[in-house]
């Protein structure tokens, strides 16, 4: 992709000029007149200096960046208690949330926007990149004289897709450097892997095409193409380019999934070798594939230290539930914070064992020394194409059947301490994302074993809607039965813990549905009296008890369930003098995802009005 400074050497190695250097010489003599010379050598025109001027200037706009967010982790890691207290912490907070929460939905394409923070990096780099590749002029060497055989706009452009490579690598991993300095979870990131790679790959096209028009205007096109091997090596590079940029794209990732997972890596490493061949060692072009290559290899190694060293091989029991899911129960000594996600290599005997699949971790992690037993991880995975319906099939088979696992994690999340700050806390799940609220909830019963002095009584707020009534009855069931099992924590215990409500939302309309149209409701007033399915005349929520609601053909008002949280939560912390946190945690489809970020991003005007302390939101998306 780097501009043709040198003319191709025979003998040797075919694809490289000899003798292989690390560098290409910078000497440079102008046989040109002083004022053709002075035009040529212009700052961003000079050819031998184009690797300083666009890769290293790329380099230094997306360092810039992560640094701020870098600086941004940091004060928040580090700032003590009475710093985040002050207004203008708080206002700044609010802003910097409304703005990672905010998102756009375009409903005639089925379209859910990132959120308005990230269009905003977006469209800034979009204007790094237009103002770097057409603002510099001119776009092809004039014809009074032989100025070089490199457009200049192909040579600029060629320079930043470099500079970009080694941040499309970082991005892509799991364990990546970008992460640990700033904060942000992998998966958070990945829609920053995607943009620089379109980038790269747009900057590839618009290197490309201007030597194309060069040598066809010049009349030697068919000459270039038979005898200069980097138009090969070029060809071969972009093709491999096109085709996981295409794939990468969600319609056609999501539909093709399996067989993009298990042929990306291959198209990735044919880009390399054919990237690496065609830069040929110009000017300071294999600095950038040393980089990207320590970058990538760093984070895989420390990866794969993790999966095979420290973790190990595991034993999965899988069982199919009645309601269509795979339970997974994996027992383990790893730990875990609540909302984290691994990745699963399922050691099986097709191509599937060269993939490896995120799923969120529905079980709160406890001390085996104090549980009398190891810490089980618990996947609730739905069964689509590929390995989840392989292991659906062989799970209605052979109920209970084991499976050797490798597992690569844990990632993301929320850390306890944080958890453990909120006053109120609202688990929004959708679907198949019930198991996430399950761990969610999980993590808020455990947290009442071991409340924080002064705290109080705190509020738990549980919504789940789905279409299907037998997986509502799972939930219902599963819900019911760690809330039982705390009521007795709950009762010993009269001003620590949580009051907890749970909403069950059935949206679909089926011929034999067990559930009335009306809500049914019911409480459970203490440990000794189990719960009945009955019809009571309130809806109360008392001390040491939990409300249950199951609604038929109702979708869940998440702004209005966001805005009543946010009410209530400013009229307790008056009653006790004390501003409240609110925790809103949240896992589901696209549109389930897109109310949620927006009404809590309309809720932070209420914290910079001082009428909360502050209010979080974390999002698991079914897909990334």
């Amino acid at each position: 992709m780097m501009g043709m400074g040198m003319d191709m050497h025979k003998g040797g190695i075919p694809w490289l000029d000899q003798p292989v250097m690390l560098h290409s010489s910078r000497a440079d003599k102008c046989k040109l007149t002083p004022a053709q010379c002075a035009y040529r050598n212009n700052h961003w025109r000079y050819w031998y200096q184009a690797d300083n001027v666009y890769a290293l200037n790329t380099v230094y706009f997306l360092c810039a960046i992560i640094g701020v967010f870098t600086l941004s982790n940091l004060l928040v890691r580090l700032s003590p208690d009475w710093v985040k207290r002050m207004r203008v912490w708080r206002a700044t907070t609010s802003i910097s949330r409304y703005l990672a929460y905010r998102g756009y939905r375009l409903p005639v394409v089925r379209y859910w926007s990132p959120s308005l923070g990230v269009i905003l990096l977006g469209l800034a780099g979009a204007a790094f990149f237009f103002a770097m590749t057409l603002g510099p002029k001119p776009y092809y060497w004039p014809t009074d004289a032989n100025y070089g055989s490199s457009p200049p706009i192909a040579t600029r452009a060629g320079w930043m897709a470099l500079g970009l490579l080694p941040f499309v690598l970082a991005l892509s991993a799991k364990a990546n450097m970008i992460s640990a300095l700033t904060g942000i979870p992998h998966e958070k990131l990945q829609v920053f892997h995607h943009w620089t790679s379109y980038a790269m790959f747009v900057l590839a096209l618009i290197h490309t095409f201007p030597y194309v028009i060069y040598h066809i205007w010049k009349g030697d096109m068919v000459k270039q193409w038979n005898t200069s091997i980097v138009y090969w090596t070029g060809i071969i590079a972009l093709l491999a380019q096109t085709y996981l940029t295409v794939m990468s794209l969600p319609g056609i990732r999501n539909r093709f999934y399996e067989f993009f997972k298990a042929t990306h890596i291959g198209a990735a490493v044919i880009f390399m070798v054919f990237f690496f061949l065609h830069c040929d060692f110009r000017l300071s072009s294999w600095d950038y594939f040393i980089a990207a290559g320590s970058i990538y290899l760093f984070s895989l190694g420390a990866a794969h230290i993790r999966t095979y060293l420290m973790h190990g091989f595991h034993t999965a029991t899988l069982e199919l539930l009645p309601c269509g899911l795979v339970r997974v129960t994996v027992p383990t000594v790893i730990n875990w914070t609540p909302g984290q996600h691994v990745f699963v290599r399922f050691l099986t005997s097709d191509l599937h064992l060269l993939t490896a699949h995120p799923f969120t971790i529905s079980s709160a992690c406890h001390n085996p020394d104090e549980a009398g037993k190891a810490s089980e991880i618990i996947f609730y995975i739905k069964p689509r194409h590929g390995v989840t319906g392989r292991l659906a099939a062989m799970a209605a088979k052979q109920p209970g059947f084991c499976k050797k696992i490798l597992m690569e994690g844990p990632y993301g999340g929320v850390s306890p301490h944080h958890m453990s700050q909120f006053d109120t806390l609202l688990v929004i799940a959708g679907g198949s994302g019930g198991g996430f609220s399950l761990a969610m909830v999980d993590e808020a019963l455990r947290l009442t074993e071991k409340p924080k002095p002064g705290q109080g009584r705190r509020n738990l707020q549980v919504v789940f809607s789905t279409r299907d009534v037998a997986m509502a009855d799972w939930y219902t069931n599963e819900i019911e039965a760690r809330l039982s099992k705390s009521t007795t924590i709950s009762l010993n215990d009269n001003s620590d813990g949580f009051e907890t409500s749970i909403s069950v939302h059935v949206t679909s309309n089926p011929a034999r549905d067990p559930i009335n149209d009306s809500a049914i409701s019911f409480t459970l007033p203490d440990a000794e009296n189990p719960p009945e399915k009955k019809m009571p005349s309130p809806d109360i929520t008392a001390t040491g008890s939990f409300s249950l609601n199951i609604h038929r053909n109702i979708r869940p008002d998440i702004p209005g369930l966001i805005a009543r949280s946010v009410a209530s939560a400013h009229a307790q912390g008056t009653h006790v003098g004390k501003k409240q946190r609110i925790g809103v945690l949240v896992c589901g489809p696209a549109s389930m995802l897109h109310d949620t970020r927006n009404a809590a991003a309309l809720a932070q005007t209420r914290t910079l009005g001082g009428e909360v302390e502050e209010l979080y939101l974390h999002s698991e998306p079914f897909a990334w």
